[in-house]
């Protein structure tokens, strides 16, 4: 029978260490929001520990390979929750776009759960513009010459790497 365990991070090493394979045990990491998702899973047992781990990914590293385990990004998940699998790992794209207008510069910002393409992205402001009354019902095409956008895609990546750097500094 598999079964799955969801302990605290404290308890996290002590469970794997109990129900792990005691040796070449790997725990995977995944950010989920401001908590890091760490998952185990015994391969011949079928059980599954998980822990929600407050800190820097960093530290939470340092801690793990300090008590012998293997560390790799990922999650475990089983079938049943593969549907579930996106608000497990709580992936965040940010969209901007730089653009221009008759009173000078702007920036619009969005979010998406999955990586967006630029065509998405120019589609989602026009339309969103349009729905607001901030521009007229006009071709796309018309308002992709006038606005001149510029789109840029921040990746679950870039993210961490961005809050680490302020992390660092303060």
């Amino acid at each position: 029978m598999r079964m799955t365990l969801v302990v605290d991070y404290p308890n996290f090493v002590p469970s794997v260490k109990r129900y792990g394979e005691g040796s070449d045990d790997c725990v995977y990491l995944k950010r989920a929001g401001e908590s890091i998702l760490l998952s185990y899973v015994n391969p011949n047992s079928g059980i599954q520990v998980l822990a929600f781990a407050v800190g820097t990914e960093d530290e939470i590293v340092a801690r793990l390979d300090s008590e012998g385990l293997c560390v790799s990004k990922g999650v475990w998940v089983t079938e049943a929750s593969i549907e579930h699998l996106a608000q497990a790992t709580n992936e965040t794209y940010i969209a901007a776009v730089a653009y221009e207008t008759k009173k000078g510069p702007g920036l619009w910002i969005d979010a998406y759960a999955t990586p967006p393409s630029e065509g998405t992205v120019l589609r989602a402001i026009f339309d969103e513009f349009v729905a607001e009354g901030i521009i007229d019902e006009r071709s796309f095409e018309t308002f992709i010459a006038e606005a001149r956008p510029q789109v840029r895609v921040l990746d679950p990546e870039d993210i961490e790497r961005f809050i680490k750097q302020k992390t660092a500094s303060a």
